[in-house]
């Protein structure tokens, strides 16, 4: 019973953290979000059913994002950036890990639709890409670069298909949550790199990032780890 009181909390901080997000209050702030990944990393390890090398690969992605967070709440400072968006290259190498070691190619039928899976993300980039390689500069290397690294953490996710069917929530979850983290990255690269304003970017940014993270881990707690 232990993991609700963890998930509970988890639910409350995000609200209060996205309220903190709208209503701009950087106090707030500054106290939520470091919170948001270790609660749900105690989430995780009390609802899974035992703690091995893939469990301990999800917490280390986990504790890799509470580390991008707290980086990247110094703003605008590059190298806070870096070491921010370092956090979760980091983070997604151990999702890839993780899900790479979950292939167990029961269902290779659902291969034939890796393609079609890809679509959403592919749009993404579509859309991305030319709005922001103009203003890069000297972060077009590490940027693409986890570019690459989140795109093969998707593609993990999708290659999970070969376990389960598509219709499984423990895939769909992990699949639908991979392209919400590629979407979060998205409003980010947006917002650092091309002058146009969105307004409640940043409430975007958050919503979606909150969103990928607890997807992908209750859909790997729904594998039965």
């Amino acid at each position: 019973m232990i993991e609700y009181i963890f998930l509970v909390l988890f639910l409350i901080d995000s609200i209060i953290h996205l309220l903190g997000v709208f209503k701009g209050n950087r106090n707030t702030l500054l106290i939520t979000k470091p919170l948001l990944m270790p609660l749900l990393a105690l989430y995780f390890i009390f609802a899974s059913l035992s703690l091995n090398i893939f469990s301990w690969l999800i917490v280390a992605a986990l504790i890799s994002g509470f580390a991008g967070d707290t980086f990247l709440m110094f703003g605008k400072n590059k190298k806070f950036f870096l070491f921010g968006m370092g956090a979760f290259l980091i983070g997604h190498i151990f999702y890839i890990i993780s899900f790479m070691l979950s292939l167990g190619f029961s269902y290779i039928y659902n291969s034939f639709a890796i393609p079609l899976l890809l679509i959403p993300v592919i749009i993404i980039f579509y859309q991305l890409l030319p709005k922001i390689k103009d203003g890069l500069g000297e972060m077009k290397i590490p940027v693409y670069a986890y570019m690459v690294t989140i795109l093969y953490m998707h593609f993990s996710a999708i290659l999970r298909t070969t376990s389960f069917p598509l219709y499984c929530p423990c895939f769909l979850l992990v699949y639908v949550g991979s392209i919400l983290f590629i979407l979060s990255d998205a409003f980010i690269a947006y917002d650092e790199f091309n002058e146009a304003n969105i307004s409640k970017i940043k409430l975007y940014i958050m919503i979606t990032y909150i969103l990928a993270q607890f997807l992908i881990v209750q859909g790997i707690l729904l594998t039965g780890i």
